[in-house]
């Protein structure tokens, strides 16, 4: 029996995990997008959105001083995620610094 699958049938199959981590990373990389068009701040290249989990949205930034800017906009992208991306359980936003 010839255990070796293609790539496609284990990313389109329901069942596997690897097709659930697919499936969130196009997911959190299509609002990640989403989310730097909308805001249109001068920082979209020192960000990204890397999880959202339960009511959490994390993003990680490049540098302190980045990550400070994206605090100070908190308000802005939770609106902007609740009301323009309808992501309405989202109630906190975490910011990261890469190592």
């Amino acid at each position: 029996m010839d255990k070796s699958q293609h790539i496609s049938s284990i990313l389109l199959n329901e069942q596997s995990t690897i097709s659930n981590l697919y499936k969130k990373a196009i997911f959190l990389e299509k609002t990640d997008l989403k989310l730097k068009k909308i805001l249109n701040l001068d920082i979209q290249n020192h960000f990204q959105l890397s999880n959202i989990e339960k009511d959490v949205a994390t993003i990680v930034t490049d540098s302190s001083s980045w990550a400070t800017r994206l605090r100070y906009n908190i308000p802005k992208i939770l609106d902007v995620m609740n009301n323009q991306l309808n992501l309405t359980l989202i109630k906190t936003v975490r910011i990261k610094v890469k190592n």
